[in-house]
Parts: structure tokens; sequence; C-alpha cells
């Protein structure tokens, strides 16, 4: 069962690297760099994460619930950097260093909500 919810959650990241990968490579053909740039950023917070995943199994032996704890814990902690230069960002009127945190908090947020459905969904 374990097995089962750790290959569909890297079929997950797979699958939203693969996407934000093909928004790039569309983008960057489009002379929108800078919007090819962010989804360059939304890739390396998916991969990030993949990578979490990854340990969090190595580390745990095999149990769902250390799984779960390791890789809840690493979602929470990671984001708050990013949080907190969200705010250094506003407070110095840096829309663009804004905006990169918006991008990085909302793919944790949606990373969050597919761990959720998929790790909670298949128990």
């Amino acid at each position: 069962m374990i097995d089962q919810r750790v290959s569909k959650f890297n079929s997950y990241f797979d699958r939203q690297i693969s996407l934000c990968q093909q928004r790039n490579k569309e983008l960057l053909e489009d002379d929108r760099v800078d919007e090819a740039t962010f989804e360059k950023i939304k890739a390396n917070v998916y991969d990030i994460f993949r990578t979490i995943l990854s340990v969090a199994v190595k580390t745990s032996k095999n149990d769902p619930e250390e799984i779960r704890q390791a890789f809840a814990l690493k979602a929470k902690q990671i984001p708050l950097n990013w949080s907190i230069s969200y705010e250094k960002a506003k407070q110095n009127d840096d829309a663009v260093k804004m905006k990169i945190e918006q991008i990085k908090l909302d793919t944790i947020h949606e990373i969050k909500e597919a761990f959720a459905q998929i790790w909670e969904g298949e128990k």
C-alpha cells in the first residue's frame, strides 16, 4: 500500500515537472522570458519536494506514518522562509521577488493538497 502511495505521488511530481517544462519551453518560444522563469521556479519546487519524499521513504523504514510526518514537517518548515522572504520583498516594494515567493507558496499549497489527497485517500 505504501509503495502505491509513493508511486502515485512520484507520478504526480513527474507530471507537474513535465508540465512546467513544457510551459517554460512554449513561453520562451513566445519571448515571454519572465513567465518562463516562473515555470522553472515551480518545477524546482516540485523537484525539491519529490526529493524530500524520497528521503522520507528511505529514512522511515517504510512506515507510512513516519513518511507522512517527515514530509508534512518539511512542507511546513521550508515555506516559512519563503513567507519571510515575501514579507521582506513587500516591505521593500520588490514586486519581482514578491511574485517569485508567491509562486513558491502557491506551488507548495498545491503539493500539500495533492499529498493529502494521495496519502490520506489511499489508507
